[in-house]
């Protein structure tokens, strides 16, 4: 039983809860019926690709508020602002779309070219390479959405005869319209092919553990606390308000 965050101390019972990566996890290691570890897998890359858009989305919502809202606010904690944002969309965006991944990490569901217009397939090109060339590393002399994103110089300044000082430079761009823009018009394409390939995955996953003839008792081998595994009631509840088939993600604070 638990207790509900709403006040007044009503105790409710959460649902009973399977961990199905665990099912998974425990189909490849002990052996099992391998269908099912890899449906089950490929659904849950598709879930949690399709989240990294959804809150790629949010990122760019809040950073259009902030610059709607930009008078009063300090024009350089302003920039660094819209720079965090603009990051963290980008981040995202590559992290669902593009990015391969090792044995361990996740990896992502790549978009497939010929669903995508020539010009959102340009989009996206640059998106990734600005993610590859000015985020996730940076490029010396990088021309990407047509300006150098990093500038550094180690230079000598000359402060009278025979005396030199020397130091560096870095001269970066933290926000750039033009890429916002670019993100705003792809996002909804990228997230509707990803979440498509979501349903059919999870389609797909429920259509082999029916065929297996899974009993209650095989799945209930993996049942967790929910309160335990989703790390409070807040966020039980927010996980459990989806509807059979759908997928939800949230940003939740530190407390």
């Amino acid at each position: 039983m638990a207790k509900s965050p709403l006040g007044g101390g009503i105790p409710f019972t959460l649902p009973v809860t399977v961990n199905l990566m665990k099912l998974a996890t425990s189909i490849e290691v002990k052996g099992g019926d391998k269908r099912i570890s890899s449906a089950l897998r490929q659904a849950w890359r598709a879930q949690s690709c399709s989240a990294d858009l959804e809150q790629a989305q949010g990122a760019c919502d809040a950073l259009a508020q902030v610059t709607k809202a930009a008078d009063g606010i300090d024009p350089l904690a302003l920039l660094h602002v819209q720079s965090g944002l603009l990051t963290t969309a980008i981040l995202l965006y590559a992290r669902a779309t593009a990015t391969s991944g090792s044995k361990s990490e996740r990896g992502s569901v790549q978009l497939d070219a010929s669903k995508l217009l020539p010009e959102q397939q340009a989009d996206h090109d640059m998106i990734i390479r600005l993610r590859n060339g000015a985020i996730g590393h940076v490029e010396q002399s990088a021309r990407i959405a047509g300006d150098l994103w990093h500038r550094d110089f180690l230079f000598a300044k000359g402060s009278g005869a025979g005396n030199w000082e020397f130091s560096s430079a870095s001269l970066s761009i933290g926000f750039h319209i033009e890429v916002s823009e670019t993100l705003r018009r792809q996002l909804p394409v990228a997230s509707a092919i990803v979440k498509a390939k979501c349903h059919e995955r999870l389609d797909k996953a429920i259509a082999v553990i029916r065929d297996a003839k899974l009993s209650d008792q095989d799945l209930l081998r993996y049942k967790v606390d929910p309160l335990e595994w989703f790390g409070s009631i807040e966020a039980a509840l927010m996980v459990f308000s989806g509807g059979p088939g759908t997928e939800t993600s949230a940003w939740l604070p530190l407390r």
